[in-house]
């Protein structure tokens, strides 16, 4: 039996940071494709239909091989079909470059082919940075933040790029781009991801090949059995839904009617992005003490319902521009959170076709929520349509609240406590935001008197009550800090030394009494007497 070489420790390290870079070239590429795609399809047809079948065509299959494909996948290997998917999708934008111009129907083949693809990388590329994070011991949570910055920051650049590069080159030479950026992913993930499958350098047995339909049941019964994945998996499909309702319509909408400048739509869409990129830095940075229920929940209703209700509101950009930064901040917590939650609680047997299931639910929110927002405002006007909009998006976002016993459980696993090795230090700023947001119990001494509180968040979990002092130093004695210890010998010296002083005073305010007392005594005394 051969022994594979184990991966070195510099690799191992590089791991996770070659990955999200291999997933933030993707993106860049995809970005490019998405808008040279359908301007070479308008180039050549001047028709705008076939440029939407087209990119229908590339989203249905995106969505299709995400269901589908996934048992080939736990067949193949993440790390070979991220190789595989990537290695293909350059292979089919170059013949998108070549034989693009040939044909309506060849391209429409082609660009589902592509969709396919991309799928399959996403989805490989997603299931293997869950290994990594058990390998490498990191917070799943801030992992998650911090590549959804860096995605969403990719996403900024390639569609930036996409512009700048078909000026330059034209919609073929833009697609040539996008086919080596594949190329590229690629190289990255060969040359810094490992293979999870092996183990200590030692190649891991195949598991027995489970049959296609069996394999594509199970993933739907694990789904439904999961009512934690159901609820976030509903809840992306709304988020999504309005999400595109505001971009496709809402925003341009506002932008048209109030002050008719594409800038202000860029300024929109902008503000958005760099808010989400903004809060994706911070949340990576809190992640790991933030309690992730109340982020979901604060992100929701900060940063969903008061983005659309803006709109019918205000006519100034200026005011638009900063609601909607601040809602991208907030609103960073929400796919790091579903994102982590996801890594924990899915099996890695199972990753791949949950994770397929989740992708296509939530996406299939995004085609119905331009068309949806389209027909409300033209039955009851914008300013109608974006008031009932912001109704139901908040009304959506009270889920998790009414259904708070299954939404509470994205808490499971969530924030790291102090570390059981007494050289390892804590975290710097670990307990602040817990201690604010998460449960916490207080023991205080004021005024001669220990008190015992404890709070969740806002919410008091039991009456304040009084405790006695030997009670109260026992419970701190079992605490393996010696400044807490120093500080209640102080105490007690404090005490001591203030009990002494009242006895003193007491002991000076008797004899006074009594002084006063005898002196009382000698003059009511009768006067015959000797």
């Amino acid at each position: 039996m051969s022994i594979a070489t184990p991966p070195s420790p510099w690799r191992t390290r590089a791991a996770i940071p070659g990955l999200v870079a291999a997933e933030a070239i993707s993106v860049i590429g995809g970005r490019m494709s998405f808008l040279a795609i359908p301007w070479l399809v308008l180039v050549t047809t001047g028709s705008p239909v076939k440029v939407g079948v087209v990119a229908g065509a590339e989203t249905l299959a995106y969505v299709l091989s995400g269901v589908l494909a996934a048992p080939l996948q736990d067949r193949i290997g993440s790390r070979a079909t991220s190789l595989l998917s990537d290695v293909g999708s350059a292979v089919v934008m170059g013949a998108i470059a070549l034989t693009g111009q040939l044909g309506f129907g060849v391209l429409i083949v082609l660009s589902s082919l592509a969709g396919a693809l991309r799928a399959q990388a996403d989805r490989s590329k997603n299931n293997l940075l869950k290994p990594l994070m058990d390998a490498a011991g990191t917070d799943f949570t801030r992992v998650s933040a911090a590549r959804e910055g860096v995605l969403r920051t990719s996403g900024l650049i390639g569609a930036s790029v996409g512009g700048v590069a078909i000026a330059a080159f034209g919609a073929i030479g833009a697609i040539w781009v996008d086919a080596a950026s594949f190329l590229i992913g690629a190289a990255l993930v060969a040359f810094f991801v490992p293979d999870p499958a092996r183990k200590d350098g030692e190649p891991k047995k195949p598991a027995p090949a489970e049959p296609y339909l069996t394999a594509l049941r199970g993933g739907f019964t694990y789904f439904t059995s999961e009512p934690l994945l159901r609820a976030v998996t509903g809840m992306l499909f709304f988020t999504n839904l309005f999400n595109q309702a505001s971009a496709v319509v809402f925003v341009p909408m506002w932008v048209l009617t109030v002050l008719d400048s594409p800038v202000a739509l860029g300024s929109v869409a902008a503000a958005y992005a760099i808010g989400m990129i903004v809060g994706s830095v911070v949340f990576a940075t809190l992640a790991p003490y933030l309690p992730r229920y109340s982020a979901l929940v604060f992100g929701y209703f900060v940063g969903g319902a008061p983005r659309f209700l803006v709109f019918a509101l205000s006519d100034n950009l200026t005011v638009i521009v900063v609601v909607t930064f601040i809602s991208g901040m907030v609103m960073c917590s929400v796919n790091p959170t579903v994102g982590a939650v996801i890594y924990q609680r899915v099996p890695g047997p199972m990753l791949a076709r949950a994770g397929g299931i989740i992708m296509a639910v939530a996406m299939a929110g995004i085609p119905l929520g331009g068309v949806l927002a389209g027909l409300v405002v033209e039955r009851l006007g914008f300013v109608n349509g974006v008031l009932l909009s912001s109704v139901l998006y908040f009304a959506v976002t009270l889920t998790p609240v009414i259904r708070h016993r299954v939404w509470r459980e994205l808490n499971d696993a969530g924030a790291r406590g102090p570390t059981a090795d007494p050289a390892v230090a804590l975290p710097r700023g670990y307990g602040l935001a817990a201690t604010a947001l998460g449960p916490r119990v207080t023991l205080r001494y004021s005024d001669g008197e220990w008190t015992l509180h404890a709070r969740s968040g806002l919410r008091r979990l039991a009456p304040r009550r009084v405790l006695r002092a030997k009670t109260a130093a026992h419970a701190l004695a079992q605490l393996d800090a010696p400044a807490v210890h120093e500080a209640v010998r102080e105490l007690a010296r404090h005490e001591h030394d203030g009990a002494g002083r009242e006895a003193a005073r007491l002991r000076a305010e008797l004899a006074r009494m009594e002084f006063a007392m005898s002196q009382i005594n000698v003059g009511l005394r009768p006067s015959h007497l000797p």
